[in-house]
């Protein structure tokens, strides 16, 4: 399938894993001119050389922790200086703590929102004036099923959430007009090694046994 994405500029964050990864190289596989960031140096370049073996196309990147604000606010400077423009942002990030209201503390909320609602605010407001410029540009969150149907075991990601589909909600609205787009996916369980250790956590916490095998 032909998406009309060859020359496009895609930045993509959490793109060393899961559906980030799957996100960066199907964009790469369609021609798009990529660079992801994560957390982990090596996570980056181990998925930058299975990407590049899998399409042939060159990919870029670099380590991030988008729930640190310096390093939030350097992320799009850093991006355009490896692509020149953004086209296309896929952001996707951390889990946030999982637990019930019950549990949850202040600095449980305050990670989440760090890590949920911070980064597609700010990056979103980044690359916002060249789409504009060009009437062109692609936003995309990584949300959760939790956000459509709230979870009591996880009343952080749950509220985060659905928030983010209000925030993609109100740019799309909003920029409409001027060829912009904003959508969020709200995925349910993938063989991802994030499901893979969100289910022992849930088995922890109903005192039983995961059988599943950690990636």
């Amino acid at each position: 399938m032909d998406l009309d994405l060859k020359g496009k500029k895609a930045l993509v964050t959490g793109g060393s894993y899961g559906l980030g990864y799957a996100c960066a190289k199907s964009l790469s596989r369609e021609g798009a001119d990529v660079v992801i960031c994560s957390r982990s140096e090596s996570n980056v370049a181990s998925a930058l050389e299975s990407i590049v073996k899998e399409t042939g196309n060159k990919v870029s990147g670099f380590s991030a922790d988008l729930s640190k604000k310096i390093e939030l606010e350097e992320v799009i400077s850093r991006a355009k200086s490896y692509i020149g423009k953004i086209d296309i942002l896929v952001v996707c990030t951390g889990h946030p703590p999982t637990f019930p209201f019950s549990k949850a503390t202040d600095e449980d909320w305050m990670l989440g929102i760090d890590l949920v609602l911070q980064p597609a605010i700010k990056l979103t407001r980044a690359v916002i004036p060249d789409m504009l410029e060009q009437d062109f540009g692609r936003l995309l969150y990584i949300g959760s099923v939790f956000g459509v149907e709230p979870e009591v075991s996880s009343v952080v990601q749950s509220t985060l959430r659905t928030g983010l589909n209000s925030f993609s909600k109100c740019i799309a609205t909003e920029y409409a007009s001027k060829g912009i787009t904003a959508n969020v996916i709200c995925p349910g369980y993938f063989d991802t090694p994030l499901c893979r250790n969100l289910s022992k956590q849930y088995a922890e916490s109903l005192g039983k046994t995961s059988k599943i095998k950690q990636l």
